[in-house]
């Protein structure tokens, strides 16, 4: 007798014992039995043959199956049928990892090639332009008249500036203030920089971001630290 399994159903070698066993009443002529007197139903030879029925329930059927020729017919023929069924299921499973794999790897090598193919993109940088504004005689603030031909609205590029500023006269040197806002005075640009004296000139040197300024009027105002700003009408180009 064969040692307890946890699904009860016909071991190895009971399947071995039952086919054997038929396999004799065939060769010896078999047991027609025309009548199929004591045969189970179609469905309990194929939970047999398939091994979905418990032992406990199979074992009343096994002896009649092995001393019936119509019954160990029927209970081989779904043997084979199981057996063809799991052949397609494995081939099926094989052709669906072939083309997987085959997908893959026309995909990984489509992609590759066109990678090694792709110049790589080489983010461009604008350089900053020299730029010069000469504050020394622009006496002008925003909203009084033109006083003189110099007195028009300062004109930059858009771009990013390195801009020195040439301050009014009575300018002294330190930390000063530049923005750039519209004509409502929302703040659009603001930078820093340090002013220095030298030949009597004070000179402010900044770094003026206004390439993302649509190009029209705004204003410019330039301060020390703390103190008051001079504005002037700007244009950028």
């Amino acid at each position: 007798m064969s040692k307890s399994r946890g699904d009860n159903s016909l071991s190895k070698k009971e399947e071995h014992w039952l086919l054997e066993a038929g396999k004799r009443v065939l060769l010896s002529e078999g047991f027609p039995n025309p009548e199929r007197s004591g045969c189970p139903q179609p469905e309990v030879l194929k939970a047999i043959a398939l091994r979905r029925m418990p032992l406990a329930q199979a074992t009343q059927y096994v002896d009649h199956v092995a001393s019936c020729s119509p019954c160990f017919v029927e209970y081989t023929a779904f043997q084979k049928q199981a057996a063809r069924r799991k052949t397609l299921e494995l081939m099926l499973a094989s052709a669906a990892l072939l083309i997987v794999t085959g997908v893959a790897g026309w995909l990984w090598k489509f992609h590759g090639l066109r990678e090694i193919g792709r110049k790589p993109e080489i983010a461009t940088v604008m350089p900053y332009q020299k730029v010069t504004v000469d504050l020394r005689n622009r006496i002008v603030f925003r909203g009084e008249q033109p006083a003189s031909a110099n007195s028009g609205p300062i004109q930059l590029p858009r771009g990013r500036l390195d801009l020195t500023i040439l301050l009014p006269k009575d300018s002294g040197p330190g930390n000063y203030g530049v923005r750039v806002s519209t004509e409502l005075e929302k703040t659009l640009v603001t930078t820093t920089g340090v002013a220095v004296n030298e030949n009597r000139i004070t000179t402010l040197n900044v770094k003026l971001d206004v390439s993302n300024l649509s190009p029209g009027g705004y204003v410019l105002a330039i301060g020390p630290a703390g103190g008051e700003r001079r504005e002037y009408p700007l244009v950028v180009k």
